[in-house]
C-alpha cells in the first residue's frame, strides 16, 4: 500500500475528515483531498503532522511497521445503553431522597412538634 493509501485507510477508520486533516495541516479540502488520491505527493512536514493526527508513526505509514497505535474505538450503542443507565440511577437516586424527605417529614414532625411542646410546657 503506498502512502497516501495508507493514510486515507486510517482516516477512514478513525472517522475523520479530510476537511479536518486539511485544516490542521493549513490546506484546503481540495489540496488534501488531491494528496491523499496520490496526485500531489505530502511533503515531509505534513507526513509528520498526519502521523500526529492518526495517532500513527511515520514508519506505519510508509509499511515499515505492521502495528499502529489506536485507540479502543466503543460501539456508539454501548455507549448509549451506559448512558441510558446512568440515567436511570440519577432518576432512582431523586426518587429515594424524596422518599427519605417524606419519610423525615411524617415521622420526625410530630416528634419535633412533641419536644418543642415540651420545653415550652403550652402543649
Amino acid at each position: 500500500m503506498q502512502l497516501h493509501e495508507t493514510i486515507k485507510a486510517i482516516r477512514d477508520e478513525k472517522k475523520l475528515s479530510q476537511g479536518y486533516l486539511a485544516f490542521e495541516l493549513g490546506l484546503d479540502q481540495s489540496q488534501y483531498s488531491r494528496r491523499e488520491k496520490g496526485e500531489i505527493p505530502f511533503t515531509p512536514n505534513e507526513i509528520v503532522k498526519i502521523s500526529k493526527l492518526l495517532e500513527s508513526s511515520v514508519a506505519y505509514l510508509f509499511g515499515e511497521e505492521t502495528t499502529i497505535n489506536q485507540t479502543v474505538s466503543i460501539d456508539e450503542k454501548l455507549i448509549e445503553q451506559y448512558e441510558l443507565r446512568i440515567k436511570e440511577k440519577e432518576e432512582i437516586i431523586a426518587l429515594l431522597k424524596s422518599q427519605i424527605k417524606s419519610f423525615l417529614i411524617i415521622y420526625l414532625s410530630p416528634l419535633y412538634a412533641f419536644a418543642q411542646c415540651l420545653c415550652n410546657f403550652e402543649c
